[in-house]
């Protein structure tokens, strides 16, 4: 009889192997990324320019060749294409956003920008869905979580000293760290009803950590602020599809300890999954390198903070 331990270790490197070549065709599929429809080699005449020529656009003015009378067919289109829809850009590239993010952002920085959608547009039409879903799934969850935040900031003010014995010091201190919680109120309330603009804010903050941390990177070494913040927008519009996501599978049982409604698990795994494709690391050192990215983001709120703090406390003592 065979020995079952020896059918073992002579299957296991078999199931290696074809595990290997499975991930490996995986990832290419993954670098393929969008072809270029290919030219038309019929003979078109330009409806605006009258210039006769071969291919897909007029080489003189830019007009597509397939252009025709107006019909009910071709209002829906046009309609569509204000959203990203009717050329399909959109739907593909919150597609790619998933399945290939860092390589589709790497496409989007080398000029390939044509089948993608604008990151920035994007961005704001995702956060539109997102809020939405929210609105009609969990309506009072995002509000509730803003309200109890803001108690807990009220509860946070200081009590100030008065009478002839009160320091002044100390008085135009606490009142400017007063301001400074009114002033922090006021912002939260700003970004939970603009959230679109927080998340370039944020995510502006993410670009010139990201710029520093990965500028040594395999694939893309020295990428500037402008292209960190591009790919920093596209991940945004990427994680609010998660947390939507999240918000349809869970309802009402949402997570708050982070800025999506996704735990954070999850929110470190996407953006190492990003991050590995983007930058090109081996897995271990990408690992390392979110987690300062993460790190170098925690420090620069306390700094804000503390500069804020800072500003609030003399801004008062100056005006006192």
């Amino acid at each position: 009889m065979r020995n079952p331990f020896q059918h073992i270790r002579e299957t296991i490197p078999l199931v290696w192997q074809g595990l290997r070549r499975k991930l490996t065709r995986f990832t290419a599929w993954q670098r393929k990324g969008v072809e270029a429809q290919p030219l038309s080699t019929i003979t078109h005449t330009c409806q605006n320019c009258a210039t006769t020529f071969s291919g897909n656009y007029c080489p003189r003015c830019g007009q597509s060749a397939d252009v025709s009378r107006f019909t009910f067919k071709h209002a829906i289109r046009k309609t569509l294409e204000v959203w990203g829809l009717g050329n399909r850009s959109l739907p593909r590239t919150l597609w790619h956003l998933l399945y290939r993010p860092g390589y589709m952002i790497g496409d989007y920085l080398e000029g390939r920008q044509a089948p993608y959608f604008p990151p920035v547009k994007m961005l704001f039409l995702v956060t539109a869905m997102y809020l939405l879903a929210l609105h009609f799934i969990a309506p009072d969850i995002m509000e509730q979580g803003m309200t109890d935040a803001m108690r807990q900031l009220e509860e946070r003010k200081f009590q100030v000293p008065a009478g002839e014995g009160a320091y002044p010091g100390k008085q135009a201190m606490l009142h400017g760290m007063n301001n400074f919680i009114d002033a922090v109120r006021a912002i939260g309330t700003f970004f939970q009803r603009n959230q679109a603009v927080g998340d370039i804010l944020s995510h502006s903050l993410f670009a010139l950590i990201t710029m520093r941390v990965f500028r040594k990177s395999p694939s893309r070494p020295g990428m500037n602020l402008t292209e960190c913040f591009f790919s920093q927008v596209f991940i945004a519009s990427q994680l609010l599809m998660v947390s939507l996501a999240c918000i349809l599978f869970m309802g009402t049982n949402l997570w708050k300890d982070n800025m999506y409604s996704m735990p954070t698990w999850l929110l470190l795994l996407v953006l190492l999954y990003d991050y590995k494709q983007l930058y090109g690391f081996s897995l271990p050192r990408t690992v390392w390198y979110t987690v300062k990215t993460l790190l170098g983001f925690c420090a620069a709120v306390a700094a804000l903070i503390l500069a804020g703090m800072a500003l609030s406390v003399v801004g008062t003592a100056l005006t006192a």
